[in-house]
């Protein structure tokens, strides 16, 4: 049995019935943050943080009611058998660099309309904007967009909220930002 991490030290995982060595996994600080589409400026800060790190996340989470609490990671079945929360979430990524280069920003929109969102977006008057790559766009596992460097975090979380309210079903009261900071090694 694999001793509990320390404050501070990264976990070790390993499978009995398995020859693959110790895989040291970093450990995550998240930070909650809940705010207003009007208010944006703690969430920008921390897109900020996150570029420059070049490491972790936001997950956008709309808030239907104000004891909403929905999960923001994706379940088992929600991955592979196109099941979903029933809640439109957005994730943003900062750009970071791999052995071939920079890996531009994204943002993933995971919905449950049912159909191509793309398509849907710009009949609701929220287009993906021009410059903007989109990767994915499937009826159950969700929008990607690849971001250009040159946009700014204003923009981005700007259209993120807005394309996120077009596809959810209902009005948003707020959001809640799950924020998972650069790995501590």
């Amino acid at each position: 049995m694999q001793p509990e991490p320390q404050a501070g030290e990264a976990a070790c995982f390993h499978s009995a019935n398995c020859d693959t060595p110790l895989v040291a996994r970093d450990l995550r600080e998240i930070e909650q943050v809940e705010f207003g589409a009007g208010d944006l400026t703690q969430v920008v800060a921390f897109m900020t943080q996150l570029t420059a790190a070049g490491d972790g996340w936001i997950n956008l989470i709309p808030r239907i009611t104000d004891e909403d609490e929905r999960p923001t990671s994706l379940r088992f079945y929600t991955l592979f058998s196109g099941g979903s929360p029933g809640v439109t979430m957005g994730t943003w990524i900062p750009e970071s660099r791999n052995r071939r280069g920079l890996v531009p920003a994204s943002l993933g929109i995971t919905h449950v309309t049912g159909r191509r969102a793309a398509a849907q977006l710009q009949s609701l008057g929220v287009p993906i904007p021009q410059n903007w790559f989109v990767e994915q766009d499937h009826p159950r596992r969700g929008l990607v967009l690849r971001i250009p460097p040159d946009e700014t975090h204003d923009k981005v979380l700007e259209w993120a909220l807005r394309a996120a309210g077009a596809l959810q079903p209902g009005p948003i009261k707020k959001w809640r930002g799950h924020v998972y900071l650069p790995a501590a090694s």
